[in-house]
């Protein structure tokens, strides 16, 4: 059985191999196909010589194979390690962000795969969020849905497409609930609506976009958000919300 410390060391090891921009960027570029040497140091304008050096720190790491025709291909374990540091990769390109904000209120099955939202746009400023979520809500074509914390967040141009027929779920505070009747009162058509008891931000997302923000440490809600248009975004934010919609129990006016 391994040890600790024998644990420890290959850590380290990995650790270490990953920290370096070159070996990462070969890593990067054979996780897009086989290739050999030369190939590899013209994409990554390295020398022959520095980039055989390379390659074989990251065999020898058991992170490469050479195959048969000359060519370097990522091992599985390799692949694996890689899928595992894309979440990483993104907690740590916006630090600052999740230094403010806790991302513990999210299922830990969908914090780890936070790497999903590394295409998404992080918008800083509050009237940045509010005009994208206006396009958001104008550009949708088949569902608009939403988890909704307080009356803010209910922007009036919902009403209007809730009407002109786009499906619409609403994920809904318990501590909302008490105020829901007198919002929706002039609805001539109501979204579908479920309660929860606490709600970790905000997801709204229509067919082809995504925001998605959390609350600060202190239990604010907070307007800085990351905007994605890409699929593995959507199919996160979208899995997400099932995740919590399926949990939550239906809401009657």
């Amino acid at each position: 059985m391994e040890s600790h410390t024998e644990a420890a060391e290959k850590d380290t090891e990995l650790f270490f191999e990953l920290a370096s921009g070159d070996r990462k960027g070969i890593l990067l570029e054979l996780q897009k196909d086989r290739l050999h040497l030369n190939e590899i140091a013209k994409r990554l304008d390295m020398t022959s010589t520095e980039a055989l050096r390379q390659l074989q720190r990251l065999t020898e790491a058991r992170l490469l194979d050479k195959m048969p025709d000359g060519k370097y291909a990522l091992t599985s374990y390799a692949k694996l390690v890689l899928e595992a540091s894309a979440p990483m990769k993104f907690i740590s390109k916006h630090r600052e962000y999740f230094l403010d904000h806790d991302a513990f209120l999210i299922p830990s099955e969908f914090r780890s795969r936070l790497g999903e939202l590394s295409q998404c746009r992080l918008v800083n400023t509050t009237i940045e969020t509010i005009n994208e979520t206006s396009d958001l809500i104008n550009g949708a074509r088949e569902f608009l849905d939403t988890m909704i914390v307080g009356l803010h967040v209910i922007d009036e141009k919902m009403k209007p497409r809730c009407e002109e027929g786009i499906r619409m779920r609403w994920l809904m505070q318990e501590s909302f609930a008490p105020k829901a009747p007198s919002v929706l009162s002039s609805w001539k058509r109501l979204p579908e609506i479920r309660r929860t008891p606490r709600i970790f931000g905000h997801i709204t997302m229509t067919e082809h976009v995504v925001i998605v923000t959390l609350r600060r440490n202190d239990g604010t809600l907070s307007y800085e958000s990351f905007i994605g248009k890409d699929d593995s975004a959507l199919k996160w934010a979208g899995e997400l919300f099932t995740h919590e919609w399926e949990k939550a129990k239906p809401w009657y006016p």
